[in-house]
């Protein structure tokens, strides 16, 4: 009741205050001269390019978005006025980008009513933070000692890592050498690998392509849930994703790479597009330092025969054309110096086209012994009907014999009524 009875006396509004007057917020935007800014940043990314940033100690000294960083700079510096009041700082490209990111999480000190402490460190999610930036934020929160930022940041990653976003999130990340990240969007990447999209994992760094790989495989391997028809799929799209990258980046393709990563291990089924591509790959290779007794010969043998039988499983062997084959052997372009691989290729390609005519040959005398049989069921059953039928034609026959008979005697019987009748009248006759 008492405030009630004054706000009937005296009015909040009373004294000519403008609005303006205090409800700017304080900014490291505005004119250092009329935002009081007591400290300068000088953020350089190289001898020639830097970007100045006009602060106050206050701001990013204390409160749950301050720097601890920033705060023991300035409690060094203490309020000597004789020293510069002006930090450089040295950041990449990308963090120098972010640096103003920094600044406004930093500034944004606005408190909701009734909101949590986690609430209150909060990121907007917009144009300003991103999955392309998302990691250098964390990495500058590393730097500067930014708690906040570091859970505001790790709380975007959190609902922002997709199937979509996790292969740029480990790129990033190990750019950044990020470890706990690297670790948490391989772990993403490893697990949903058939639901990502090719072209994402083909820009992975090659270290981390490799270790993907290797992971994809090794885990297939180890699970005890995978049917032969997944574990197949997913060899034939670790062979297709392997094939795009080497084809994307050959300059990053030796021997130990490419046999590590088209192992039997890896992808015992390969589709038949990356089997052509494989084969592309290895003519381009020095292969003449590999002794043929080598583990390394072998792996690559190994290839060639699951490339090959690949590729004539899916055009079929009628489709390879033994006499050209040879005939570009001997008199192509290799003729002369008749290549390991040339060799090898056309060695492997020979044998998978013979080794799946045999395998149809087997298959179309199986298929001529079952037809043969059945031939010989259906003729069996024909001579059967055939001697059930003779033997009907000789039941009817012997029914007409017996009909034949029958009608004689019927016959025989009413002439013999014809009589017995007209000696009967003769016999009334004579009485009378």
């Amino acid at each position: 009741m008492c405030g009630m009875i004054g706000e009937s006396y005296f009015s909040a509004e009373g004294d000519d205050v403008s609005k303006a007057d205090y409800s700017e917020p304080l900014s490291w935007r505005g004119d250092p001269n009329l935002t009081y800014s007591d400290w300068t940043i000088v953020v350089a990314t190289s001898e020639f390019d830097s970007r100045t940033y006009h602060v106050h100690k206050s701001i990013l000294s204390v409160g749950p978005r301050s720097s601890k960083y920033f705060a023991n700079l300035f409690l060094e510096q203490g309020n000597s006025y004789d020293q510069s009041q002006t930090t450089r700082i040295e950041l990449d490209e990308q963090d120098a980008d972010s640096f103003p990111l920094l600044l406004d999480f930093m500034y944004n000190t606005t408190m909701h009513d009734n909101s949590s402490d986690d609430d209150s460190l909060s990121l907007v999610i917009g144009d300003d933070f991103t999955t392309s930036n998302a990691v250098s934020l964390r990495h500058l929160a590393r730097v500067f000692d930014c708690e906040g930022l570091m859970r505001a940041v790790n709380k975007f990653i959190q609902k922002d890592l997709s199937l979509k976003t996790g292969p740029l999130y480990l790129t990033q990340a190990y750019l950044y050498q990020d470890e706990r990240l690297v670790e948490s969007s391989k772990r993403l990447c490893t697990e949903n690998f058939s639901h990502l999209e090719t072209r994402a994992i083909t820009r992975l760094p090659l270290p981390l392509f490799r270790s993907i790989i290797l992971a994809v495989s090794g885990r297939s391997k180890s699970s005890l849930d995978v049917n032969a028809g997944d574990e197949e799929a997913l060899s034939y799209q670790l062979s297709e994703v392997v094939c795009k990258y080497f084809e994307k980046y050959p300059d990053c393709v030796n021997v130990k790479l490419f046999l590590e990563l088209t192992s039997m291990k890896v992808m015992p089924k390969i589709a038949s597009e990356p089997a052509i591509g494989f084969t592309a790959v290895a003519r381009e290779m020095e292969l003449q330092e590999i002794h043929p007794d080598s583990e390394e010969w072998k792996g690559l043998i190994d290839l060639c025969q699951r490339c090959a039988r690949a590729v004539v499983g899916e055009y079929g062997w009628k489709d390879f054309n033994i006499t050209s084959a040879l005939d570009e052997y001997l008199h192509g372009p290799c003729a002369h110096e008749k290549t390991k691989s040339d060799s090898l290729l056309f060695a492997t390609s020979f044998g998978a086209a013979l080794e799946q005519a045999q395998s149809d040959y087997v298959m179309m005398n199986k298929g001529s012994s079952g037809f043969k049989k059945q031939v010989y069921d259906l003729e069996k059953e024909n001579k059967e009907i055939k001697a059930s039928n003779r033997g009907l034609k000789e039941e009817v026959e012997r029914y007409k014999l017996i009909l034949s008979d029958t009608k004689e005697e019927l016959l025989l019987l009413k002439q013999q009524v014809k009589d017995l009748k007209r000696r009967q009248r003769s016999s009334i006759d004579v009485l009378s």
